[in-house]
């Protein structure tokens, strides 16, 4: 009896075994989670594709559940899971990507807006500059306060400073020139009796050409004023009596020189351009490291020694000359001054020997210089300043410094 009982429950176990459900895989709950989470809202925006391809094998793991295949349930379901984890690592680099894409436009923004910044810095800082040259100019302009009598040793002074000043005279006209009529650089007159450095730029009225006959109006009355001083400097030096020396008339034809270049620079800018031409020459320059260059009222200035053997160029200076051609070359729009000083005060019998020299320093610059642009749009030109400017004690020990060549690339534009 005890055997069917035991027979019986064990029928009854197995037949209520065969009817309970088959239990859900954990995977599947694991799958759950994972939709559930905010990653895969993220993986649903960002990798829709992959999503959608996870959320297909949930849907046949669950199929396979209701068919009652548990191994396929598990096996879709691990499948599901790794495909959810595919589509979060797919978002993370679209995310990735998103956020490289914008951080290379505001950077893209930031350099715009920095370059504008630097370009509206150099506008302002070359405003400021032309805004002190006119200052500049307009206190040369002034009325100068006439000296009055002096002793014999101030007058000497006064004598040498009018020298000095006629000299810059001249070589401020002559700049102009070359800006206002390229076509006809200043040449040096034939008065012997005109004192040491009188050559230098005192060129015949220049025609005038379209649209440049005010600027020539003015560069004209600016040089008759050279003339009529140099004459005067003549009759102070070659005079036995004791005549004042023509320091506020240098001053006054000093300061009308430059005002005729300031003139034809600005008539030469453009308004819509910020000036600094001369500013990237010098820096240009600065940055070889072999020029030394420095600015005046001319524009940039290069100062070179020892570059004659009597009266020819050396080799060495030569190989200088055409590395400057090359520069000049290069910025057409500068037209060239070549200013010859000397260490001692140059009799007449002397000066064609110094006009030698200058002449063979144009001829240096002149090959590169005719390769890189037509004389008529950046002339050169020659210009002997005797003993004028000197730098060092003209009776000094180092007088011999006082010679030497400035090759003055004239600044076009406002400073």
């Amino acid at each position: 009896m005890s055997a069917r009982r035991l027979a019986s429950v064990a029928a009854l176990g197995a037949l209520l075994a065969a009817c309970a459900p088959i239990p859900r895989p954990a995977v599947l709950d694991e799958l759950d989670h994972v939709r559930a989470g905010a990653a895969a809202a993220e993986s649903k925006r960002l990798a829709p594709g992959a999503f959608a391809r996870a959320e297909k094998l949930r849907g046949e793991a669950l199929a396979a559940l209701e068919r009652k295949d548990q191994a396929g349930a598990q096996i879709l379901g691990e499948q599901a899971v790794a495909a959810h984890a595919l589509a979060l690592a797919l978002a993370r680099v679209a995310r990735a990507e998103a956020a490289e894409t914008e951080a290379e436009a505001q950077g893209s923004t930031a350099e715009a807006s920095l370059a504008g910044l630097e370009a509206e810095q150099a506008r302002v800082a070359a405003e400021l500059d032309a805004l002190d040259m006119r200052i500049k100019v307009a206190r040369d302009a002034q009325p100068v306060v006439p000296s009055g009598k002096a002793d014999p040793d101030r007058e000497k002074a006064r004598l040498a400073a009018a020298r000095s000043l006629a000299l810059q005279a001249r070589l401020l006209c002559g700049a102009a020139r070359l800006l206002i009529a390229p076509a006809q650089p200043a040449s040096p007159p034939a008065d012997n009796a005109a004192p040491a450095g009188a050559q230098a730029g005192n060129a015949q009225p220049t025609s005038a050409q379209p649209g440049n006959a005010a600027l020539v109006a003015q560069l004209d009355e600016a040089t008759a004023a050279i003339t009529k001083l140099d004459a005067d400097l003549a009759e102070t030096v070659g005079s036995g009596r004791a005549i004042p020396a023509p320091i506020d008339q240098a001053s006054r034809a000093r300061a009308g020189c430059l005002a005729a270049l300031t003139a034809a620079r600005r008539a030469a800018t453009p308004v819509t351009r910020a000036p600094g031409v001369g500013d990237a020459l010098l820096a240009e320059l600065s940055a070889a490291g072999t020029w030394s260059p420095a600015r005046d009222d001319r524009g940039i200035v290069v100062t070179l020694r020892g570059l004659f053997a009597g009266n020819a160029l050396t080799k060495a200076g030569e190989a200088r000359l055409r590395e400057l051609a090359r520069v000049a070359a290069a910025h057409p729009s500068f037209p060239v001054a070549v200013v010859v000083h000397t260490d001692r005060d140059v009799s007449a019998k002397e000066e064609p020997a110094w006009a030698a020299r200058a002449d063979a320093v144009v001829r240096a610059l002149g090959p590169a210089h005719a390769a890189g642009a037509p004389p008529a749009v950046q002339p050169i030109a020659p210009f002997l300043a005797g003993a004028a400017a000197p730098v060092v004690d003209p009776r000094g020990s180092e007088r011999a410094r006082n010679a030497r060549v400035e090759i003055v690339f004239v600044t076009p534009e406002t400073l």
